[in-house]
């Protein structure tokens, strides 16, 4: 076993020496993000950093919704409604207000996406 393991850390150190700055913080990027979507509530959060929002991201408080929410949509989420603070955003597209995420777990990482408000 610590063969393996030492092999593997052998060729993990050539490879890190081996490629170039850029690439390097692409893959601690990745890396990051793969970390942040174990849990759902920093699922969440990546989802808001990606859409271009990053200091919204960092100070939101991310909530589960209660069981009368989740009808039809399990894993929901919400952004800015405890405490009766508005934290919404415009969406890419500029077509809604970003306040509920739906997750869905891939295998052990979480993926958030923006739901539309009906209404």
């Amino acid at each position: 076993m610590t063969t393996r393991l030492r092999q593997f850390k052998k060729r993990f150190v050539a490879h890190w020496y081996r490629i170039g700055p850029f690439r390097k913080g692409l893959e601690l990027l990745i890396v990051g993000l793969l970390l942040l979507s174990t849990v759902p509530s920093n699922a969440v959060r990546a989802a808001i950093l990606l859409d271009g929002h990053p200091q919204l991201a960092r100070r939101v408080t991310v909530t589960k919704a209660p069981a009368s929410d989740t009808r039809y949509v399990l894993g929901r989420f919400h952004i800015g409604r405890i405490y009766e603070i508005d934290r919404s955003y415009l969406d890419s597209s500029a077509s809604f207000e970003v306040v509920d995420f739906h997750v869905t777990r891939i295998l052990i990482f979480n993926v958030a996406y923006p739901t539309p408000e009906p209404g």
